[in-house]
């Protein structure tokens, strides 16, 4: 800690717009500053802040091809902090977002109501694909109920995870969305189990739930087990089983109403973590168990291979 600091009163300082520019750019939101023509040396020239002029102790001016600005007025226009640090001679300029300290991980989790996430992750999947429809479903509903630091996330950055990762039918977007939900609130040894026991669980459920029929587009939909969490064979499989294509909407709905299904059972594995009462349930099948013996683990005949899906939905048992 710095000895001495205290707000900026009467000192004056000014900063360089090269500097300000680039602190601009950190504070967000802020379009530029506007300097209207090219002002002459010593010539006072005005600084707007997303349409608002900037009035400081004394005039901004140009010198040497440099703009000079009052420190103060300007960074509190942007909604920053001005302290003076006497002891090494610094200005310290702290941005909003920087003044609420993020909290290490894991965030507390607060209890949420599955069936209002469920939908949410519904409806979240026709804005942004089902990656994007699992996590801000829960993440968003978090900010909501929670607040900060919740809403320091861009839900945005999952929309790569759409069709198994931007379309090449891996890990299914609604796993991924909802795995990174449940590692955001869970440390090391939670997320673990809850993340298996979420992967598990998707292999043996029917989906898509009749829990969306009442606001669905196409009630009543073919139900499938996928056996697998890879997108190509969870949507592959649906469409054997029901006879649509992948491009037609039905299958769209069908994935729809799947990211809402998982993102629920996500939110309520992780409220019975919060309540102290969970216990992991998914048990791999017969199948893989026989596999593994030989295949997975040091303690296997041969140990090479990684994974825990269902081997002999995509090999032959030998």
């Amino acid at each position: 800690m710095i000895a001495e600091q205290k707000v900026i009163s009467r000192r004056k300082f000014l900063l360089g717009a090269g500097a300000l520019a680039a602190g601009a750019a950190v504070t967000g939101g802020v379009t530029g500053l506007v300097l209207p023509g090219r002002a002459q040396a010593g010539e006072s020239v005005r600084i707007v802040v997303n349409g608002k002029e900037v009035v400081g102790p004394i005039a901004a001016r140009l010198e040497n091809d440099v703009t000079l600005a009052p420190v103060r007025a300007v960074a509190e226009s942007m909604g920053a902090t001005v302290l003076w640090e006497g002891s090494s001679r610094t200005v310290d300029i702290k941005t909003a977002q920087t003044a609420a300290a993020v909290p290490q991980w894991p965030w507390t989790y607060k209890k949420l109501d599955p069936e209002v996430v469920r939908k949410r992750g519904y409806e979240g999947y026709y804005k942004g694909a089902c990656c994007y429809g699992a996590f801000s479903a829960i993440v968003l509903t978090l900010a909501e109920e929670v607040g900060f630091p919740f809403t320091a996330i861009p839900a945005d950055m999952f929309r790569y995870g759409e069709g198994g990762v931007v379309g090449w039918g891996t890990v299914c977007g609604a796993l991924n969305g909802s795995c990174a939900a449940i590692n955001l609130v869970c440390g090391k040894g939670v997320y673990n189990v809850l993340v298996n026991d979420l992967v598990g669980w998707y292999t043996q459920e029917p989906f898509p739930s009749k829990e969306h029929d009442t606001y669905s587009k196409f009630p009543g939909q073919v139900q499938n087990v996928s056996g697998s969490p890879l997108c190509h064979v969870s949507v592959g499989e649906w469409c054997k089983a029901s006879g649509h294509k992948v491009t037609d909407p039905e299958r769209k709905e069908r994935c729809a109403k799947l990211t809402g299904d998982v993102a629920a059972f996500a939110v309520e594995l992780l409220n019975k973590q919060a309540d102290g009462v969970f216990a992991p349930a998914y048990k791999p099948s017969a199948e893989f168990a026989g596999c593994m013996s030989c295949h997975v683990g040091k303690d296997s005949a041969l140990d090479n291979v990684q994974g825990r899906m269902n081997c002999v939905q995509c090999h032959q048992p030998h």
